[in-house]
């Protein structure tokens, strides 16, 4: 007697060995001065993305919204669609105008900035001029934590228009610095507000990032700085 046995034949689906990588999603960030310099000499027009305002667009070019909405005759309360095209005019058009008293104190900047630690995080990422755009220091830390002002200055920017940077301020300390403060959870100041150096700003957050940090950058005169070579 003879016993035959079946043999199941499994087919198995041929894998490819080079599966088709999904586009990498588009990343704008935040490169305040570059733009601003180009656009003084030659001028710009500049695209409205996603998430973009008026005064989002002022602050990459270090230009007042209000020149910028007669430039395009963008009427109050100066609101901008995808796909618009806006002109941005060189410095031969930006004629001074005089500062009108309207119940604005007059502001006087410091020259010598004495600096202070935004957060006392271990920085998880260190500063590199290779870095594309997103030129600056990630400090570690837990969602809610208190971010401190690194010094005295003006709020020119206190919102989450500018792609990638989450809930964000920046504040002016004098015509030479500024430092910004990304990725915050809550912003505790409002926009053309004064604050004192070491004054609580906002709250640590993971907005726009893959985990709870403070990203934090020093401009000087637009360009990025190791802010490290500032801080206690």
């Amino acid at each position: 007697m003879f016993v035959t046995g079946c043999t199941k034949i499994h087919e198995h689906s041929a894998k490819d060995p080079y599966p088709e990588k999904k586009p990498r999603k588009e990343r704008v960030y935040f490169t305040y001065g570059t733009q601003s310099k180009k656009a003084s000499v030659s001028g710009d027009t500049y695209i409205v993305k996603q998430g973009d305002t008026l005064y989002s667009i002022s602050l990459l070019y270090d230009v007042n919204y209000i020149k910028i909405a007669k430039w395009n005759n963008i009427k109050s309360p100066y609101r901008v669609s995808i796909g618009d095209q806006i002109i941005i005019k060189s410095d031969k058009y930006r004629k001074k105008t005089k500062k009108s008293n309207t119940g604005k104190k007059k502001i006087k900047f410091v020259s010598n900035i004495k600096w202070e630690r935004p957060h006392n995080g271990s920085v998880s990422k260190a500063f590199s001029y290779s870095d594309v755009g997103k030129k600056g220091i990630d400090i570690s830390g837990n969602i809610g934590d208190k971010i401190y002002s690194s010094s005295g200055g003006l709020v020119v920017y206190a919102g989450n228009g500018i792609k990638g940077y989450g809930n964000l301020v920046i504040i002016k300390h004098n015509d030479v610095f500024l430092t910004a403060y990304a990725h915050n959870s809550k912003i505790l100041v409002e926009e053309d507000s004064l604050v004192k150096k070491g004054q609580i700003i906002a709250e640590l957050g993971d907005t726009d990032s893959i985990k709870p940090l403070l990203h934090f950058q020093i401009r000087k005169n637009g360009k990025s700085v190791d802010p490290e070579k500032y801080l206690p």
